[in-house]
């Protein structure tokens, strides 16, 4: 779209109307100029894109969205638009995070064991780490959420690791790696290849635990949150 964006004329003001619950269009002339929509993510969470030929149209499709639309308002788009970001913060968003994405290839094993006294516990798509053996036997300090992705025949195509926590006052004890590598170990079982995982660019020792299982990253993404 962008590649033929130079052969239309600057619209002057094009009209915004929201074709469907989660879709806007902008019209200039009888020209769709631009597009808005919406997703919700599984944790709830309603997150917006817009696609436009102009700055100008982007920020009139930004502030029909932001009128219709309950905050807060996410988007999230890839670390190296510095000009899509800034179009973003002209409609007041403000920037949230930033992830690093990652790829592990289950061809490759690693080995963890749990610490002495944590076992881990639970099947299918979460695992936890739990205290054995002392009056807080049964106490939470870590779990894994993965979420496996099937093709339409179901048949495995990709898993992601949804989230991997350890508790503050337990870090550093080999809990995270257990944990993934059981995780790891549990979808490889089920006949997956590759799993997908996404760091907090802040979390150091969360991107040291998933490069030392061998993970190569693939991409970075800012997101950006608008509270209203």
């Amino acid at each position: 779209m962008n590649a033929i964006a130079h052969l239309i004329p600057d619209p002057v003001t094009p009209v915004i109307t929201r074709v469907a619950a989660d879709q806007w269009h902008a019209i200039d002339d009888g020209l769709t100029v631009g597009r808005g929509n919406t997703s919700r993510r599984p944790d709830g969470r309603l997150f917006v894109s817009v696609d436009a030929w102009h700055d100008a149209v982007f920020d009139q499709l930004a502030a029909v969205m932001l009128a219709e639309l309950p905050a807060p308002l996410y988007t999230v788009l890839d670390a190296e638009e510095s000009a899509m970001a800034e179009n973003w913060r002209r409609a007041g968003f403000v920037e949230r995070r930033r992830e690093r994405h990652y790829l592990v290839s289950l061809e490759t094993r690693i080995t963890a064991r749990p610490p002495a006294g944590v076992t881990l516990v639970g099947g299918e798509d979460v695992f936890r780490a739990e205290v054995e053996g002392t009056e807080s036997a049964g106490a939470e300090v870590g779990l894994i959420r993965l979420t496996p992705l099937m093709r339409s025949d179901g048949t495995p195509r990709i898993a992601r690791i949804a989230s991997i926590e350890v508790r503050a006052d337990q870090r550093r004890r080999g809990i995270g790696r257990a944990l993934l590598a059981h995780g790891l170990d549990a979808l490889r079982e089920r006949g997956f290849r590759m799993a997908s995982v996404d760091v907090d660019e802040t979390d150091t020792a969360a991107i040291v635990l998933v490069e030392g299982a061998g993970a190569r990253r693939t991409s970075n993404s800012l997101e950006l949150m608008w509270e209203n």
